[in-house]
């Protein structure tokens, strides 16, 4: 019997070892960007929901009609009033992907004005 491990054992373990970390390092990237997106997308959102909750407020007393904003950090949003007794809101915002790709999230929500 011997002792120890020989070269080749050696060198094959080390060979699957570096295998592993790169394959780790490839789930960390992939990983970070998935939060990025994330980030961004929750961002956006709230910047939609906030539009909503504001035109909720005065949408009877508004008039249909179109509005938009660059909010910054590549945000842009466009909102729009719609119907008569029955009022449309909506807001959509795009934003940047870390990909380089542009994304968007949209809020609506209805509200009845009586007459």
């Amino acid at each position: 019997m011997r002792n120890g491990f020989s070269l080749v054992e050696a060198l094959v373990a080390l060979a699957l070892f570096q295998i592993a970390m790169l394959a780790l390092a490839a789930t960390t990237i992939v990983a970070a960007r998935d939060i990025g997106s994330a980030t961004r997308r929750s961002r956006a959102l709230t910047i939609a929901a906030q539009r909503v909750e504001q035109m909720r407020l005065t949408a009877c007393r508004d008039t249909p009609g179109l509005g938009a904003l660059s909010v910054g950090g590549g945000y842009r949003e466009h909102w729009r009033i719609d119907g008569a007794a029955i009022r449309s809101l909506s807001d959509s915002v795009t934003f940047p992907q870390p990909t380089g790709r542009e994304s968007w999230v949209t809020a609506r929500a209805d509200v009845l004005c009586q007459p």
